[in-house]
């Protein structure tokens, strides 16, 4: 694959990220049922849930993991393609890509638990949780993201000022 292909198809592949973040964060990932009651959950709600159950630091971990992360990868990115061409921060650039690639494999940890939660959860007429259309959102804007990172390779960073050079 080119240069100039790695870009594009990285570049497309963040595109699709920031379109899937809004429906994987506003479509329900999950329904919870109880004992008269059945409550669809999206990722945010999901967090105020186990907030308001006193589960203070899971629901933090999850804001950290689902909301903040995904995010945060998107804007790394962005500024990843943004100084694409630039010989400026070349160091920083390539921690920030090092990070993205090591924090990647980790990213489908809440799908993960989703698919534990709901095989566990699967308790009768006690409780029942059942994955939802979000939760399809939400694995293909990590993809996405994940992806995007894999395919942009460290040396375009440092190819760009070579490439100047001639």
């Amino acid at each position: 694959m080119t240069d100039s292909t790695r870009l594009a198809v990285s570049r497309s592949l963040l595109v699709s990220a920031v379109i899937l973040y809004i429906p994987a964060n506003a479509i329900p990932v999950m329904t919870i049922t109880l004992p008269g009651q059945v409550e669809n959950l999206t990722v945010l709600g999901g967090v105020e849930e186990l907030y308001n159950s006193g589960l203070v630091p899971v629901a933090g971990i999850v804001f950290l993991a689902s909301i903040l992360v995904p995010l945060m990868k998107i804007f790394a990115l962005s500024w990843l393609h943004a100084t694409q061409g630039s010989d400026k921060h070349r160091h920083a650039r390539m921690a920030v890509h090092g990070f993205l690639v090591k924090i990647g494999s980790w990213a489908m940890i809440d799908i993960f638990l989703l698919s534990v939660l709901a095989a566990v959860g699967q308790l009768g007429v006690l409780a029942g949780v059942e994955p939802r259309e979000g939760s399809i959102f939400f694995c293909a804007l990590i993809l996405s993201t994940y992806f995007s990172a894999e395919v942009y390779k460290p040396w375009l960073i440092w190819q760009e000022s070579h490439a100047k050079a001639r």
